[in-house]
């Protein structure tokens, strides 16, 4: 239930508990020095809303519910950095047509619908690792592959050891 006031959103590709566990041994294996990204948290943002009134919440639903996600697969392969080598996160080497084109559909219908959002290129990556204290190693021959059968609006909520993240809607793939 949303409650009224600020929130801050974005929509999201969420993981399954498979791929989760997939990504947690790859945290493991990599034994990084740094704040770990918890199993609950992990994502990839399709578009940031950032601080958005609750009474724009069914509008951004709206827009959500007026699109049309493909299922499609990625294979999180390759390690990256954000942020002077601060943040670590785990990427795609290739991005499905159909997942670069529903990305771009999202940012049209949001600025069509005049919901404010991140205007930054869209990368998708998925972060494992904040407040790194050691250059990241190499990745090696890791490759997840990712069924991608659905999106989320999430709400970034401050908590006593960080964020969490609440999915406050969910689209399911057509078809």
């Amino acid at each position: 239930m949303v409650v009224s006031g600020k929130h801050r959103l974005f929509f999201a590709l969420v993981p399954d508990q498979a791929v989760r566990r997939q990504v947690h041994d790859v945290q493991q294996l990599l034994g990084i020095d740094g704040r770990a990204v918890g199993p609950a948290n992990l994502h990839v943002t399709l578009a940031f809303l950032g601080m958005q009134d609750a009474a724009a919440i069914p509008r951004i639903s709206a827009v959500a519910s007026g699109l049309s996600f493909e299922p499609c697969r990625v294979v999180l392969d390759h390690l990256g950095v954000f942020g002077r080598g601060s943040v670590l996160w785990l990427g795609a080497g290739a991005i499905p047509a159909a997942l670069q084109n529903f990305q771009q559909a999202l940012v049209a219908a949001l600025m069509a619908a005049g919901i404010g959002h991140d205007p930054k290129p869209w990368k998708l990556h998925l972060t494992l690792y904040r407040r790194l204290r050691n250059p990241p190693p190499r990745l090696g021959s890791v490759a997840i592959e990712w069924r991608l059968t659905g999106f989320d609006l999430i709400e970034s909520v401050g908590a006593k050891n960080g964020v969490e993240y609440h999915s406050i809607g969910h689209w399911d793939a057509a078809g």
